[in-house]
């Protein structure tokens, strides 16, 4: 297993690099197709929201009907300017935050992406999470819940649910 694709990236880390790192593993979940990281990133309960468009109730609905679906894309999502607000403490001691980002998400049909002709999606925005302390597993960071704010889009849409290329006429 890479670092990019690891859970538990160690008790070095501090509390606000913990926190950014929720980012780094559900965003990275969705690139490679690995469930174990989405499910490191979210906590059962969890909620995720994209622009008013989707919503995803628990963890169960965000892998059935975001995760899987996505993952099966070429997708690169990156994330950049990560706040961390600690809600209740000064890091060290503290069980809860919010988390802000901006983002940049490419998106196309499995196979296609390296395509020069290939037809994409890219969306742009804020990610917002509230993140909470899961003590029960190494004092993992997860997030509670995930706002997608969308503030621009770019390409043809229907790339989202058309995983596998289009027979060309």
């Amino acid at each position: 297993m890479s670092t990019f694709n690891a859970i538990h990236l160690g008790a070095d880390m501090t509390p606000r690099e913990a926190v950014a790192d929720i980012i780094n593993r559900g965003t990275a979940a969705f690139d490679l197709g690995d469930a174990a990281l989405l499910e490191s990133a979210f906590t059962e309960d969890a909620a995720m929201a994209i622009s008013g468009i989707n919503r995803f109730e628990g963890l169960t609905a965000i892998r059935a009907d975001c995760f899987t679906p996505v993952s099966k894309l070429d997708t690169v999502h990156m994330a950049s300017n990560v706040r961390v607000l600690f809600a209740d403490g000064d890091g060290a001691s503290a069980k809860k935050a919010t988390a802000t980002a901006n983002f940049q998400a490419n998106h196309y049909r499995a196979g296609e992406g390296v395509k020069p002709d290939a037809v994409g999606f890219t969306t742009g925005g804020i990610y917002t999470l509230e993140c909470v302390k899961d003590e029960g597993d190494k004092g993992l960071w997860r997030a509670r819940s995930w706002e997608v704010k969308l503030t621009w889009t770019l390409g043809d849409q229907s790339v989202m649910t058309s995983g596998a290329p289009e027979e060309k006429k």
